[in-house]
């Protein structure tokens, strides 16, 4: 039993990139609802080092954390659909295929959104700080941000209405992992990343938020 509560789901540098993204995520949002731009911005590059992060760790993380773990073929996918309707999981380790290929979206679209924003502009509080070099793409860019509001609000409803039909129709929490990074009783873990590799993980998540806010500063002052 000592050995099997060494193993984990989920590493340190991907719990903390999970919730630090979901904040950043849920922080955009409503700051561009308030029309709260240098917060708005902020979120937003906060978003765009994050997710060069998660994709580097894709490679370089624990067993879970890596692409090749969760990213299968469509038979796989179907099977896992065809399980969740019977009300059926398995206990491995990581994402199911279709909690893979969530996964994918979740981090693309508001990847996409904070990039579009980058030089996005509303002619006359606002510049993004990369508006200066793509002007000619920034009303496209404007369009297509806002459109990309309205799917990343759709991929937030359905990543919660999965979480709740797993506690309340599987009967498993996939709340407590992410957080503890334990697996549940009797589930299956992953053998833990070293000290050294988490350190690293740590550092390079809070390198690259830090120089994708950084960024902002290529902002002329005319600006």
């Amino acid at each position: 039993m000592a050995h099997k509560q060494k193993h984990l789901v989920w590493d340190l540098p991907l719990r903390l990139f999970h919730w630090a993204f979901a904040i950043s995520v849920i922080g955009s949002f409503i700051s561009g609802e308030m029309g709260v731009w240098a917060v708005h911005e902020r979120f937003g590059m906060t978003i765009i080092g994050l997710v060069i992060f998660r994709v580097i760790w894709g490679f370089i993380g624990s067993e879970t954390a890596r692409f090749s773990h969760f990213l299968t073929g469509p038979k796989a996918v179907f099977h896992t659909i065809k399980g969740l309707l019977r009300k059926q999981s398995d206990d491995k380790a990581g994402h199911s295929p279709v909690g893979g290929y969530a996964t994918v979206a979740l981090l693309l679209v508001p990847f996409f959104m904070a990039l579009t924003g980058t030089i996005n502009t509303d002619d006359i509080l606002y510049d993004g700080p990369f508006y200066h070099l793509f002007t000619s793409w920034s009303k496209q860019a404007g369009e297509l941000h806002e459109i990309g509001h309205y799917i990343v609000i759709a991929l937030f409803a359905l990543h919660m209405l999965a979480i709740g039909y797993y506690w309340l129709a599987i009967r498993k929490n996939l709340i407590a992992p992410m957080v503890t990074g334990r697996p549940r009783k009797n589930a299956t873990g992953v053998a833990p990343l070293s000290a050294s590799r988490v350190i690293f993980g740590l550092f390079l998540m809070v390198g690259l938020v830090g120089l994708a806010q950084a960024a902002i500063l290529l902002r002329p002052a005319y600006f």
